[in-house]
């Protein structure tokens, strides 16, 4: 009985003794459902991901610029398919206003959206380029792969400040609002000039070419570059009321004026990009029908994925893959499925088109109220469709 209650406790205490150290080596063991530090950022597969990362956070800050259009006298928007009911996550767009009145209010998100896709950038640019320094040997292609990091915290910089002018300037990984809640904001010549060296550092190490559909080459980042340098001409040619700690120089003007000229050149003539279709103008059914439709309308389907004359890009998922875009949503009647025609032509705009058949302009259309009788057939009605 001794001798067996002996063993007994020796096969216990084994069993207690193998039961911890299983329990320990459990225990002990990398998350299965998200990547510490050291376990990311290994290979070029890594860097790969976190680049798609970065576009994802960074597309939606782009996707619904035709909102825009309200804040001029030509288009209606009424309201945004961004609003909490169908709010895809992190919408900019979302709450602010696009009406000619009350110009730019509320565009807290977007503001704060920007600054998200700020942080992704410089965490893609960071890791990327301690990546770059511990593996010689993948130096190429992790350089490519900043470059279009740099061009997408370009864009973003460049929404920034023709948004609000000067804006501060943060150029590494933020892991904690204490870290910037006090920040000054950066001259706004100074911001441009950094988004400068972003552009023609992404354009000095990108492809000619896109590695794939929606991703950056070099005409991308020529394009952009001499975009930025048209704004800043114009802002030094025309002025900006709106900000008063801007001084206009003329010029500046003059200098960043040849030099977007000189970068749009070298997007047309170097690269063997072609116009869709050629630039051929397509047929068009008689007037009144759209049966037939012209080689412009086809440019926006998907008949145009990839082609040359998309010179930047962003990809979006197909239906039921929460990555497609709205904008059949946003623009077309509600007789097409779930639209809701939030954003819509005002008929001021045909007034700017010429006539089709004397090539002059013609009187101005009429605003006449769809209820008063005979507003749909009165000659030059708003709402007559042979006008």
């Amino acid at each position: 009985m001794k001798r067996n209650c002996n063993s007994l406790l020796l096969v216990t205490a084994f069993t207690f003794l193998l039961s911890t150290a299983c329990v320990k080596d459990l225990l002990d063991r990398r998350p299965t459902v998200e990547l510490d530090e050291n376990a990311f950022w290994q290979d070029l597969d890594d860097a790969e991901y976190a680049l798609m990362g970065l576009y994802s956070s960074v597309r939606p800050l782009f996707d619904r610029d035709y909102y825009l259009d309200g804040h001029g006298e030509y288009v209606r928007t009424r309201g945004t398919s961004a609003t909490n009911g169908n709010l895809r996550l992190g919408d900019a767009y979302q709450g602010a206003n696009y009406n000619p009145t009350g110009y730019g209010g509320s565009f807290d998100k977007m503001y704060r959206y920007l600054y998200g896709g700020v942080n992704r950038a410089n965490y893609v640019i960071e890791n990327a380029e301690k990546m770059a320094a511990a593996n010689p040997q993948l130096e190429s292609d992790l350089q490519a792969l900043i470059g279009e990091a740099k061009l997408l915290r370009g864009m973003v910089y460049f929404r920034l400040i023709s948004l609000w002018g000067d804006v501060p300037y943060i150029n590494k990984v933020v892991y904690g609002n204490a870290e910037v809640a006090m920040i000054e904001r950066t001259p706004l010549a100074q911001v441009k000039d950094s988004i400068l060296a972003d552009f023609t550092a992404a354009f000095e190490s990108l492809p000619d070419s896109p590695p794939a559909m929606g991703r950056a080459a070099k005409p991308a980042a020529l394009a952009f570059r001499g975009k930025l340098n048209l704004y800043w001409a114009s802002w030094n040619k025309n002025g900006w009321p709106e900000l008063d700690t801007f001084v206009p120089n003329p010029s500046e003007a003059d200098i960043a004026f040849a030099a977007a000229a000189e970068d749009f050149r070298h997007v047309i003539q170097d690269y063997g990009l072609t116009l869709f279709r050629n630039g051929e103008p397509g047929e068009i059914d008689t007037l009144g029908r759209a049966e037939i439709l012209p080689n412009y309308y086809y440019l926006f389907t998907p008949v145009a994925n990839g082609d040359p004359e998309i010179i930047m890009g962003f990809t979006h998922g197909g239906v039921g893959s929460n990555q497609g875009e709205e904008l059949m949503r946003d623009i077309a009647g509600r007789s097409h499925e779930g639209s809701q025609c939030w954003v819509s032509p005002r008929f001021e705009i045909a007034d700017r088109y010429q006539a089709t058949i004397t090539g002059d302009f013609v009187a101005p259309l009429i605003p006449m109220n769809p209820t008063t009788q005979g507003a749909r057939t009165a000659p030059g009605s708003a709402i007559n469709p042979e006008s």
